[in-house]
């Protein structure tokens, strides 16, 4: 299993958890994300696993396997915060894996949460954005998710 511990950015106070859990041939993807506006967000696996920046844009492009054509291999479902500041997900990727040291390993990369939905996200360094959380997908320890909060 990997987890990524999302931690604010750009001032907010967003945070978050995401467990990536391989059984057999998909990937399961459960995430738990706190003090949101309201509405929808969008969440993102980038290539490189490194959230240092102010603005997340340490975390270079969205991932995508060579050679995929179709939507990038790390676009993950649109989540809906309610008017408590809170969304969740629970999804299934057969496009993933976890722990493998295959190109199409999570383990390493970094999750991004936006303020919004961005359909093509581009981030400079120095220049706010609408990264609101980031957190590295490392191994995990076996705890609970609400352990990690």
């Amino acid at each position: 299993m990997g987890v990524a511990r999302l931690q604010p950015k750009n001032g907010s106070t967003v945070r978050g958890v995401v467990s990536f859990t391989q059984t057999g041939d998909k990937v399961s993807v459960v995430g738990d994300f706190y003090e949101l506006t309201p509405g929808p967000h969008s969440l993102y696996i980038h290539e490189v696993g490194n959230c240092s920046s102010r603005n997340a844009a340490s975390v270079g492009p969205v991932w995508n396997l060579a050679g995929n054509t179709g939507k990038p291999t790390g676009a993950l479902p649109e989540i809906f915060a309610g008017s408590e500041g809170r969304a969740n997900i629970s999804r299934s990727l057969p496009t993933v894996s976890v722990g493998t040291g295959r190109p199409d390993d999570v383990i390493g990369r970094a999750v991004v949460l936006y303020a919004d939905v961005d359909r093509d996200p581009k981030a400079q360094f120095g220049v706010p954005n609408n990264r609101i959380a980031c957190g590295v997908v490392e191994p995990s320890t076996g705890l609970d998710l609400k352990d990690l909060l």
